[in-house]
């Protein structure tokens, strides 16, 4: 099996150029008037956003847009909750909706501020609240919380027990 396929579904052989590439034989993708043009809009002063939009006349369901982003952590500090010590993490406008992007940035960004964040249980609490509560003020991590796993966690709603 190939990943091409050349028939179409009556049998009949097709030739409609839709297997062309940007390789010279004249396919759609040869034309430079084809090519999306680039939008970057700075955000603030350590963010921006790149965005490919198609050419008019080119069938688009969206445009791809890449938020970029250096600093992910606007500050963290411990403090005392109801079970025992707690970091309150709070990440950037930018990290908090960067998807895996701004996670992993956030995380790397905590254990490199606060070293002793990083456990297991940390990681899952912070994941949780970034995909299950991305805009609440802080996200605050128990390092006393069991370590029940990532899927536990969430269905904790970010406090396992």
């Amino acid at each position: 099996m190939t990943d091409r396929d050349d028939d179409a579904s009556d049998g009949t052989d097709r030739d409609d150029g839709a297997d062309a590439g940007a390789n010279g034989d004249g396919g759609p993708e040869d034309d430079p008037s084809a090519t999306p043009s680039v939008r970057t809009a700075l955000v603030d002063a350590r963010h921006a956003e790149v965005t490919l939009v198609p050419t008019a006349g080119t069938p688009s369901a969206w445009d791809v847009v890449v938020p970029l982003g250096t600093q992910a952590l606007r500050s963290t500090g411990w403090g005392e909750r109801e079970g025992g010590r707690s970091l309150a993490v709070d990440p950037t406008a930018w990290a908090r909706t960067a998807g895996q992007a701004g996670r992993e940035l956030v995380w790397a960004q905590v254990v490199a501020a606060e070293p002793e964040a990083d456990s297991p249980t940390m990681r899952d609490q912070l994941v949780c609240h970034a995909v299950g509560a991305p805009g609440k003020a802080t996200w605050n991590l128990e390092p006393w919380r069991p370590d029940v796993g990532l899927l536990d966690t969430m269905a904790a709603r970010c406090n396992p027990t």
